[in-house]
This record gives C-alpha cells, structure tokens and sequence, in this order.
C-alpha cells in the first residue's frame, strides 16, 4: 500500500482556523513547528501505513464526529478500571499513569478505580497457556457496571489490564479497543514488557526488573492509555507528523512515536477540552522529570520556551 507524505498546503488545510485562538494556543501550533515537531517518515515495510490506508482527519472532520466524547454539565470525568491482577513484579505503576492522564487531558478529572476481577462472562480463549480476553465482553462490562460508577460525572470509562486481549477470532492480539458510541475502552499491557517475545512467562515473573525495563515499561503503558483515550475524544490516527496519533503495528513503531501531540491533533482536543497549554506542558513536562522520562521532559520544556 502507497503512502503519501502530505505537503505542507495538506497540512495547513488539516490545521483549520485558528484565528480565535488565544494567543498561547496560536503559539503552540504555529511557532517553530520545525523544531519541534518531526515530518511523518516514509512507511517501511510492516509499519501500520504500510499496510493501512489512512487519510487523515482535518479539523473540520473532527468538529463534525458525533460519536467523539466531549465533556458537558458534570460529566466530565475519566474513571480508569483496572481488571484482574496488577500483583506481578514487572507491573506498571498504574497510580503513575493514572497521574500522567491527569494531567494530559487536563481540564478533566481522572479517577483510578478500585481492581476488579474478570468475571465468568468474558470470554476468553488459551494463548500459549496464558488466558488471552475477548474485548467486547469487557465493552460489554464497563457499560453494565456504569450505575456502580457516578453516572453523574462519568464521561468515559476505560479498562487496564495485565491480560492480553483480543477483539475477534481470526485476530491474534490487540493492545487495546474502544466503543466509541458507548465512550468505553479496554487496553492491555501484557505485550509491552520488553522480554515478552523473549522470554515465557514464568522466566518473565522471575526476572528482576531494571531501572531501563522500569522506564520502557512506563513509557509504552503512557502512549498506550493517551493514544487509545484520544480516540474516545474523536481523534483518529495522525498522518501529519511524528505524533502520539500516530497508527503503530509493533513495540518498535510505538517506541518511535513521540509522548505528545502534533499542532493538528493539540488543536483538535484543545477544541475540546479547552485548556491552559502552559500548565498542561509544564506539568507534564514535571511529570516526566519525576519519573524519570528525560527525553519527554526536555521536549515539553524547550516547547514552553517557544511559546514566550
């Protein structure tokens, strides 16, 4: 499949209108693009635009999404489900990335939930001996169990999990699916240690975790919930540049694709949610340096001094 990088006009088109845009806004989608922002490179071979055709999303395709989460009266928070057991020695720290979502999608309020198991209602198959979750039942949960949530807050409601999962019979895996009429989500860490393809899973449990798996970890469990929660807010997969939107095949795509959006993707949810980009960057950018993600850290930081 053929892929076209888009020319500039293309991408000035996809912007949209920003002429009523505050001024910090304005900034961060116009000033010094170059340097902050990477042109999407040519597919290679077995790269998610190698093998599906994407268009792109302009603004005024977003604007006119109707499935797309958008807060309104009270309902304005996201509650994170964990499901099944996170008591594994190279679990993510999910109260880190419950924080990390806070504070991406900033104007929202995000709530980790309490863990719940799966129940005897998801379907699940075997997977190289290890229980392998259909979706759609977990879909199919998070919608049932609204009336336990604050159905008066509640805006959308995504599931984590250690388990890996999959949406149909004739797929082998997926990292993570969402109903977006429904505004709910499951997403799966299981495939993003990095000794998942090398190792089983018993020699996975005994080894030690290292400071570089810890940070990889947490990097990819990140992109994972923000990517997959864009999409409940409307966004599809970016073709525009290097972005968080981007569609990825693999560990190796995703470890390729930035932790923030591109001036296209930051105007369609700043449409949205409608906040401050300066405390949003800062305090993402302090997140970073907190946990250890020093390349994201300096990005968001040298991005703020380009909107002075």
């Amino acid at each position: 499949m053929s892929f076209t990088i888009p020319s500039n006009e293309l991408i000035t088109d996809a912007l949209g209108d920003i002429s009523q845009l505050p001024d910090d806004m304005k900034m961060a989608v116009t000033n010094r693009i170059e340097k902050s922002f990477k042109p999407i490179p040519r597919p290679r071979n077995g790269d998610w635009l190698a093998q599906y055709e994407e268009s792109g999303q302009t603004m005024k395709s977003f604007q006119i999404n109707l499935s797309k989460a958008v807060p309104h009266g009270t309902h304005n928070t996201i509650y994170i489900q964990p499901i099944g057991s996170f008591d594994h020695p190279r679990a993510p720290p999910v109260d880190v990335i419950n924080e990390f979502a806070r504070a991406f999608f900033s104007g929202c309020e995000v709530e980790l939930l309490p863990t719940v198991d799966f129940t005897n209602n998801m379907k699940k198959r075997d997977r190289d001996g290890q229980p392998q979750y259909l979706t759609g039942d977990i879909h199919h949960y998070l919608c049932q169990t609204r009336s336990k949530r604050d159905s008066r807050r509640e805006l959308l409601c995504v599931a984590v999990t250690m388990a890996d999962i999959y949406p149909e019979e004739d797929w082998n895996f997926v990292y993570g699916q969402a109903c977006f009429v429904e505004h709910v989500g499951v997403y799966s860490f299981a495939r993003l240690d990095p000794l998942f393809y090398r190792a089983t899973a018993e020699e996975i449990h005994r080894t030690p975790l290292t400071e570089q798996h810890s940070i990889i970890i947490l990097r990819r469990c990140i992109k994972i919930i923000l990517h997959e929660v864009g999409h409940i807010f409307g966004l599809y997969h970016c073709i525009y540049y290097l972005c968080l939107m981007n569609g990825f095949n693999n560990e190796t795509e995703m470890d390729w694709k930035p932790l923030h959006l591109c001036p296209v993707c930051l105007h369609k949810l700043y449409s949205t949610l409608q906040f401050d980009i300066r405390h949003l960057y800062a305090t993402f950018a302090n997140l970073c340096d907190t946990y250890g993600l020093e390349k994201e850290c300096k990005w968001y930081r040298k991005r703020l001094e380009y909107l002075q």
